[in-house]
């Protein structure tokens, strides 16, 4: 199943160059752009949808504006916890520089309003044809427990978008609301969604409940994790003789 999507939307805005043709329907392509993410005081569940040509590491991605002692961390879908907390310091920059690509959700936490622009190109997801942009959604495959964000910037990503496939019994996600700090879970089951079908945002992330697994509350970040940061804080700021 291929669908058509068009690679625009609030705050986002892109330009195609065609850099010659590969046969009758196909061109080459280079997307480039950026959309503004607002970031909301408390969780956020964010996305980077464009290819930094710096690299997608959190030092290329957030250039400035990050309120001190922001933490960000990602989800390690195999051990079924967060990776330990990167927090962020005006001074030395974040404690550990993540890589966050495309289809991948990380949790952002702050103290404060900020807004950060993401730029770049879009991924390999992406072809480029006569009649418009057609989007290629990966598969994502095994069962588990996934934080997943769509692979390119469109709005109203649905299921399939993000996960490459149409739902089944059982699939259920997890939305986070970053304004009121609420969680919605709606589960896949006799062909309906019992809260709504799920649909992401431009740089936005969720929880993916894959194969059949019964919702359960997501773990806070590792303790382990916690107490590195607070070791880290700790020696930054210990007497000096």
């Amino acid at each position: 199943m291929i669908r058509r999507n068009l690679i625009a939307g609030l705050g986002i805005f892109f330009f195609l160059g065609l850099c010659g043709r590969v046969d009758a329907q196909v061109y080459s392509q280079n997307i480039v752009g950026y959309y503004n993410l607002l970031i909301r005081p408390g969780d956020n569940f964010i996305a980077n949808q464009l290819d930094n040509s710096g690299g997608n590491t959190l030092t290329n991605l957030f250039q400035s504006g990050v309120p001190q002692g922001a933490t960000f961390t990602k989800w390690d879908a195999n051990l079924v916890q967060f990776l330990p907390l990167s927090t962020y310091d005006s001074s030395s920059g974040w404690s550990i520089n993540y890589d966050l690509t495309f289809g991948e959700g990380g949790k952002l936490t702050t103290s404060t309003t900020f807004t950060n622009v993401f730029f770049g190109t879009v991924g390999p997801s992406l072809n480029t044809s006569d009649s418009g942009p057609l989007f290629f959604p990966p598969l994502i495959s095994g069962n588990g427990l996934f934080l997943l964000s769509c692979v390119v910037p469109i709005n109203s990503a649905g299921f399939f978008d993000v996960v490459g496939r149409n739902p089944e019994d059982g699939d259920y996600v997890k939305i986070w609301d970053s304004i009121s700090q609420t969680e919605n879970t709606t589960t896949f089951g006799g062909g309906l969604w019992d809260h709504g079908a799920p649909s992401l945002s431009v740089g936005q992330s969720a929880f993916f409940g894959l194969g059949g697994m019964s919702p359960s509350p997501v773990p806070e970040p590792s303790i382990y994790g916690l107490f590195g940061a607070g070791l880290l804080m700790l020696w930054k700021f210990r007497p000096r003789k």
